[in-house]
C-alpha cells in the first residue's frame, strides 16, 4: 500500500513539474485542406492557468483567451476577427498534438495541429 501511495505522489509530482511555459511552433491543416498553416504560440503557464498569444508568425499575434492545464491536457482559444480558434490539445514533453476547431459565423472546420516546444 505505501509503494502504491508514494507512486501515485511521485506521478502527481512529475505531471505538475512540466510546464508549457514557452515558445512553441508547428502548423494545423484543415479537414480536407491541401496545405499546413504555421503556428506560433508564447505561452505562460501559472499553475493550471494558461495566457499568452498565438497566430501564424512573431508579428500577428492575438491574446490566449481561456487558457487551461489540466495535465497533460491544454486548453485554449484565440479570436482572430471573425474567426475563433478552439484548442484541446494534449502536451508530451517538447510536443502537443490534438484538434482544433475553427468557428466562424457562417462556418465550421475542424484541423489536426501539432506543435514543438523551441530550445
Amino acid at each position: 500500500m505505501k509503494k502504491a501511495i508514494i507512486a501515485v505522489f511521485l506521478l502527481t509530482v512529475n505531471v505538475m513539474a512540466a510546464s508549457v511555459t514557452g515558445r512553441w511552433s508547428g502548423q494545423f491543416r484543415v479537414d480536407g485542406g491541401d496545405h499546413d498553416v504555421p503556428q506560433l504560440l508564447i505561452l505562460k503557464q501559472d499553475g493550471n492557468k494558461l495566457t499568452g498569444s498565438g497566430g501564424p508568425n512573431e508579428t500577428e499575434q492575438y491574446p490566449i483567451e481561456n487558457g487551461k492545464v489540466n495535465g497533460d491536457r491544454v486548453q485554449f482559444e484565440i479570436t482572430t476577427g471573425e474567426w475563433k480558434f478552439t484548442y484541446d490539445v494534449k502536451a508530451d514533453g517538447a510536443t502537443m498534438k490534438g484538434n482544433l476547431e475553427l468557428k466562424s459565423v457562417n462556418d465550421r472546420r475542424t484541423a489536426l495541429v501539432s506543435l514543438t516546444k523551441a530550445r
